[in-house]
Parts: C-alpha cells; sequence; structure tokens
C-alpha cells in the first residue's frame, strides 16, 4: 500500500480526537483511571478530575526530549469524567496503540498516553545518522501496551513498509517510526544541489520492514517561516532561510 493520510484510530469509549487542525484530544476518564500529558497541556476537565505530577524516570525523559516532569490526570469521581489535552504548538494528534511494540519519535513528539507507555531513549551510535538525518544522537522511545498520543503538525501521513523497502524523507518531516525500521542517509545530490536545492546536504533514507509517520510542516519550519514573514513586515532582512 501507497503513502496514505493519518485518520485518527478514536475509541468512542474512552477517548476522540476532535477538530481538522489545532485537534484536542478528549478522555473520558473511568473511576481511578489517569491518564498524563507534557505539562500546560490542559483544555478543560471534569471537577471530580485531580491534577498531579510524575517525576519518576524524569532523566530518561528529559534525555529523550520530552519534560522530565508529566502532568497526571486521575479521575476521583463517577465513570466518564472528562479530561481535554491540546499540544502546546498548532498540532494534529496521532494515537499509536503501542501493543507492546517499540517506536522512536522525533524529539518533542510525544504529547500524551494512557495505560503503560514508558518513554525512554536509545542512543544514535552511527555517525552519520546522528549528525545528518535529522533526529540527533539520542531518539525517543515510546513503549508498553498503552496508547502513546503523538503531536505532529500539517497534514500527516504514514506508510507501512514491508521488508527492504525504502523511502527518502525530507530530514525535518520524519515524526515516527517503528523500532524495526533501519534510519540512514542518502547525499541529497551534487555540488549545485546540495547548495542550491533547498534540502540541505542529506535526506532521510527509511528502510522496512515496519510503520512510519510523516508531517507536512514541521515546528522548524513553522517558526522559519514566521520569522521570514515578521523580517519583511517590519522592512527587515528578509532572507531568514527555512530551518534544514
Amino acid at each position: 500500500p501507497g503513502m496514505r493520510e493519518v485518520i485518527p484510530n478514536v475509541d468512542p469509549d474512552k477517548f476522540e480526537v476532535l477538530g481538522a487542525d489545532m485537534q484536542i484530544l478528549s478522555y473520558s476518564l473511568a473511576n481511578g483511571e489517569t491518564v498524563q500529558s507534557v505539562p500546560g497541556a490542559l483544555n478543560f476537565m471534569d471537577p471530580a478530575i485531580k491534577m498531579t505530577v510524575a517525576c519518576d524516570d524524569g532523566c530518561s525523559r528529559c534525555l529523550s526530549g520530552t519534560s522530565c516532569i508529566l502532568t497526571q490526570f486521575t479521575n476521583h469521581g463517577n465513570d466518564g469524567a472528562v479530561v481535554a489535552l491540546t499540544p502546546k504548538f498548532p498540532a494534529k494528534i496521532i494515537p499509536v496503540p503501542l501493543e507492546k511494540k517499540v517506536y522512536r519519535a522525533k524529539n518533542g513528539a510525544f504529547f500524551a498516553n494512557s495505560g503503560g507507555v514508558s518513554i525512554n531513549y536509545r542512543w544514535d551510535c552511527c555517525t552519520a545518522t546522528c549528525c545528518c538525518s535529522g533526529q540527533g544522537c539520542i531518539h525517543q522511545t515510546l513503549s508498553g501496551d498503552g496508547t502513546s498520543f503523538i503531536a505532529a503538525m500539517g497534514t500527516l501521513m504514514t506508510k507501512e513498509l514491508y521488508a527492504g523497502e525504502t523511502i527518502i524523507v525530507d530530514t525535518n518531516s520524519l515524526v515516527a517510526w517503528d523500532d524495526s525500521v533501519k534510519l540512514s542517509i542518502r547525499r541529497t545530490g551534487g555540488f549545485f544541489t546540495c547548495c542550491c536545492g533547498g534540502e540541505g546536504l542529506f535526506n532521510t533514507v527509511l528502510t522496512g520492514p515496519g510503520q512510519v509517520f510523516i508531517q507536512s510542516m514541521s515546528i522548524d519550519k513553522f517558526k522559519a517561516s514566521l520569522s521570514r514573514a515578521a523580517a519583511a513586515s517590519a522592512g527587515g532582512p528578509s532572507n531568514v532561510q527555512m530551518a534544514r
């Protein structure tokens, strides 16, 4: 199958993703049930829900690129109390049922989770990919048997790569990928292509088997576009390059 747009797989009894963009995660909690998120994600909640923070494994979370402290929302009332959470940047939400699999994610992609989800990190020991793949030398990992909610911008696409299948991705566009997918790089082209093609020196190469998630607009590109617009409106230099 080819690349397809991500359609959130909602669970009508537990959660739904609201809105076409800048989305909201609406989660229905049973009595005693907890959902957790990065700090500052609350939109609204039922009065029976109480907030606490989780500081365990903070060092691992910090190294993975997310907050070392997570906010927890626990229902102390009747079943069906609702908490609504939203990412801290204009994003869409991807629910990822982990089902005891391991996913690697872009720095800062994790937004919230329910059930048993471990947020950890893994080193990328390959000099080429840690320097040039756009993912850095430390990858965020998400594992367990719960559901992880990932935040990304623009149009969100996914593809299930078969064994040996390869796809070339812009270094800023990769959001998350199955741990079974091999990450590598490929030079964008010759001297003039690297300098003037707008894609930098390298593209990211993903080889299956496994699932990959791709976004059309990264937060770095979005910030750069705002900087260019602000510079142009102020009459200042408008040659702020798109972040690569």
